[in-house]
């Protein structure tokens, strides 16, 4: 798969592409019906199928009111181009959200991504401080003669699948219903960082994974987990949260891969989220702390065997 991180591109050839519209922070199953149409769309009419979304700073609109990314940006990457996707556009929301809504379909749509045809969710929003949405986009493709498809909203729970609401509930600590709208568990890969190393000494090693400051942060506490490395899964246990016990500065998933051995620092490594256990906890001393990680790696071990 092509990427291609700014929009400072070569024009692709005119009216050569079916292009999926969306921030896609999360690929839950709202996300997948669209990425699925435009991969269908694109195969019956001979265009290459696109996938065009954007990254966000701290600093932006979306940031400041908490919408917080549901999957890493490697992540993602690497989900479309097994989705089958051939290029995906992926610039700084800065580079167009002062654009007016004529010029972002005009300029970048049309001149720049060379789209015969869109596919968007029916909630889809462009333009500066979202002014427009599906009926102006209707309008435009009528008349520049372009293919749109306008999906329909995933409805879980009687309300759509959204990543609002998927947000939600990973603050809450509410995995099972977070995944169900995901299609999938919620995972991070971040790399791995070493750590003050208390775990080895107690019997309990594990990996330290810094949560980045634009994703969403589940509720503090412990967690069954699997984690994934090269081919294989193993059942986990995870913290996440300051660890009150010894301290840390920042908050962070803190990993006990139960039947692993091998140093993983340095590495991208992916924790699935399962079941929240219970509430972070600051033991009187370090055996105490010991003992309770035995109890919840017990515990999450048989949560991990129905999963696999």
């Amino acid at each position: 798969m092509i990427i291609t991180k700014s929009l400072q591109m070569p024009a692709l050839t005119p009216r050569s592409t079916c292009v999926a519209l969306g921030l896609f922070d999360g690929l839950h199953r709202g996300h997948q019906a669209v990425l699925q149409a435009t991969l269908s769309h694109g195969a019956a009419s001979r265009l290459e199928p696109l996938c065009f979304t954007f990254s966000t700073s701290l600093h932006t609109p979306q940031a400041k009111q908490g919408m917080t990314r549901l999957m890493s940006l490697h992540a993602m990457e690497e989900q479309l181009a097994r989705m089958g996707f051939a290029r995906m556009v992926c610039p700084d929301f800065d580079e167009f959200r002062t654009l007016s809504p004529r010029c972002f379909l005009e300029e970048i749509l049309v001149n720049k991504l060379g789209a015969a045809a869109i596919v968007c969710g029916f909630d889809f929003r462009f333009g500066r401080q979202a002014a427009a949405g599906v009926e102006e986009l209707s309008q435009f493709c009528r008349e520049k003669n372009l293919d749109l498809l306008v999906i329909p909203a995933v409805i879980q729970d009687g309300e759509p699948i959204s990543s609002t609401r998927i947000r939600e509930l990973i603050k809450a600590g509410e995995m099972s219903a977070a995944n169900r709208m995901l299609g999938r568990a919620f995972f991070i890969d971040f790399e791995v960082v070493p750590g003050r190393k208390l775990g080895h000494t107690i019997g309990w090693p594990t990996i330290n994974q810094p949560f980045p400051p634009d994703f969403t942060l589940p509720r503090f506490g412990v967690y069954a987990t699997l984690t994934r490395w090269g081919d294989q899964q193993y059942s986990s246990v995870t913290n996440v949260g300051v660890k009150p016990t010894v301290g840390s500065d920042q908050a962070l998933a803190e990993t006990y891969i139960q039947d692993f051995e091998g140093d993983l620092y340095g590495s991208r490594v992916e924790v699935q989220f399962l079941q929240f256990l219970r509430e972070e906890v600051k033991f009187p001393s370090l055996d105490a702390l010991k003992e309770q990680i035995a109890v919840d790696a017990n515990h999450a071990r048989r949560i991990a065997a129905s999963f696999r």
